[in-house]
């Protein structure tokens, strides 16, 4: 089944490679607003294969394409 964050994405005409596709489920499963670097861990589990670099890339994309809202707080940024 598509995540909601995959529809959006999908809607906005944005290529989804299956590293996309993971990312956007992690996300998209989140209970909580994870940083990229809870985001990298969490997506990792599904495929060890995607690289941090892949995860700043893909959220910056989602970003830009107005998918993803940064929320700074006092330690990190986040990201839901």
């Amino acid at each position: 089944m598509i995540s909601r964050l995959e529809q959006l994405c999908l809607d906005k005409g944005l290529k989804m490679t299956e590293q996309r596709r993971v990312i956007a489920r992690v996300l998209s499963d989140s209970a909580d607003h994870p940083d990229v670097e809870q985001v990298y861990r969490r997506a990792t589990e599904v495929d060890p294969r995607i690289s941090i670099a892949t995860v700043y890339r893909t959220v910056r994309l989602f970003e830009e394409a107005n998918i993803l809202a940064r929320h700074a707080n006092q330690t990190a940024e986040d990201f839901c």
